[in-house]
């Protein structure tokens, strides 16, 4: 059985798992933080989360994992048909990844660990999540997943961050969807998909959880 380490906040641990309950494979969830200790670095060379273990073999990064996945499980492709449009998949995942996910963490670093957070910060992070999204914007399909007709790689990420991005909207007070036209049917289409609705569930439980305990006893 596949173990997947990480913890329901982290979007890359969400990506992950959702591939794997779309390949339909047996795996464990373990919650695991990040760290620099000896035996976690035997595991994940960063220290980061997620990373997976499959009998004696350890695989960390998220994108790494996925590609593993794809060839291990052809079945249930993650990947659309055609050079362009695998491309594009791709391309759209590490725009969600890379900008509209990174933006996002500041506000829930700050909402659910108390990381500070100043004007400059909040300003920063703002723009370059909708610097992510505009740039989403001139790539996606809506087809109707991102990449036409096919539920991939693009989704698994954009399934990830969207719940991250809700959150941020509301610390910023704005509707930051607003940005992608055709995002809010896009939304409510993935939370039909009981792949997503179950790691959603999962994220906002922990969420949840994190809050109350940070907030105290009342």
């Amino acid at each position: 059985m596949i173990k997947l380490y990480g913890a329901p906040l982290s979007p890359y641990f969400n990506k992950v798992k959702i591939a794997l309950l779309e390949k339909g494979v047996n795996f464990e969830e373990v919650l695991t933080r990040p760290s620099q200790e000896p035996d976690l670095l035997a595991k994940s060379p960063m220290g980061k989360i997620p990373f997976v273990e499959i009998g004696n073999f350890h695989l960390a990064e998220s994108t790494a994992i996925l590609e593993w996945l794809e060839d291990a499980y052809p079945t249930a492709s993650l990947l659309p048909a055609t050079p362009n449009s695998r491309a594009q998949s791709r391309e759209l995942m590490h725009l969600f990844d890379l900008y509209v996910g990174q933006g996002c963490v500041a506000f829930q670093r700050h909402e659910v660990f108390g990381a500070p957070l100043d004007d400059a910060t909040r300003a920063e992070a703002r723009a370059l999540i909708i610097r992510g999204l505009t740039a989403v914007s001139n790539r996606a399909d809506f087809g109707p997943y991102l990449v036409g007709e096919s539920f991939s790689y693009a989704d698994l990420s954009a399934a990830s961050v969207l719940p991250m991005l809700e959150y941020a909207g509301k610390a910023l007070g704005e509707d930051l969807l607003q940005y992608l036209p055709g995002m809010h049917d896009y939304m409510k289409q993935l939370g039909e998909r009981q792949t997503v609705s179950k790691t959603w569930a999962g994220y906002s439980k922990t969420r949840a959880f994190l809050l109350e305990q940070a907030a105290g006893p009342r």
